[in-house]
């Protein structure tokens, strides 16, 4: 290699170290910023078996020891950075720098919505004792799911209101009774937060099972209203998998507000 190559490899190493700390660091700000928010997110609880890294020189060392043992994995460097390592306008993914129980350092992922208010889920029950599924194709699994209505939850609302809303833009129906079942972690390996599950008493003279265009761009191919045992039939078929489905439906039976009947 002649001087000019070497000096021009030279400066490109120099650029791309430059780069790789200026991203570092701007995930650790954007880090700290989230933590200035939302300190809860970050606690150490007393009992807590794996702590999260709090100064920035462990910090740092961390990323290191991450970027290094991904590279030789055939990953990229960057995957060992510490702080937010993404963000859109609905969630934050942050890898966290931690300490293990037996002393042992290194780092763990976990997605936190990027609005403060709990999504909702809402189990939809007809005046005549039905529940109510919609046929939903979801992008993740790349299929159809019979689940109820939800969504995340938006600025400023609490989880009654999500749920209205949810029902209103999904299954086009109101409701003026609905009740509170309890909280739900959907994913406590990967996912911070909580949402609020609750079932809402819908009259079965304004019940469509027609979704509207909106509802079909969201990907809402059908909505099924069904008897309770055709319901449980369903269930114990494995053809309702979904968590939030699964959840709502044993809060209101142990809260014993299903009709075993219908």
């Amino acid at each position: 290699m002649n001087r000019s190559h070497s000096h021009e490899a030279h400066a490109g190493a120099d650029g791309d170290e430059t780069a790789g700390r200026e991203r570092r660091s701007a995930r650790l700000a954007a880090y700290d910023a989230l933590r200035e928010k939302r300190p809860d997110m970050f606690v150490n609880p007393p009992g807590g078996a794996i702590d999260i890294l709090l100064d920035r020189t462990d910090q740092e060392r961390v990323a290191r020891e991450a970027s290094e043992l991904a590279v030789a994995h055939g990953f990229a460097e960057e995957s060992g950075d510490i702080g937010v390592v993404y963000r859109d306008p609905y969630v934050r993914m942050l890898r966290d720098a931690v300490r293990f129980p037996s002393g042992r350092t290194g780092t763990y992922i976990r997605v936190i919505p990027e609005s403060d208010a709990p999504g909702a889920a809402v189990l939809p029950v007809l005046s005549d004792g039905r529940l109510v599924l919609l046929h939903h194709f979801r992008h993740a699994s790349r299929g159809w799911h019979w689940e109820i209505p939800r969504g995340f939850g938006s600025p400023g609302e609490d989880g009654s209101t999500a749920a209205r809303r949810e029902l209103r833009e999904e299954l086009g129906c109101d409701t003026d009774d609905l009740t509170y079942l309890g909280p739900m972690s959907s994913d406590t390996g990967l996912q911070a937060g909580h949402d609020e599950l609750y079932l809402a008493r819908i009259d079965a003279a304004a019940f469509r099972d027609d979704p509207s265009p909106d509802a079909r761009e969201e990907g809402i191919g059908g909505i099924r209203a069904l008897p309770l045992k055709e319901f449980e039939s369903m269930l114990v078929g494995g053809r309702i998998s979904d968590a939030y489905t699964l959840a709502a439906y044993g809060l209101a039976r142990a809260r014993g507000l299903l009709d075993p009947a219908v």
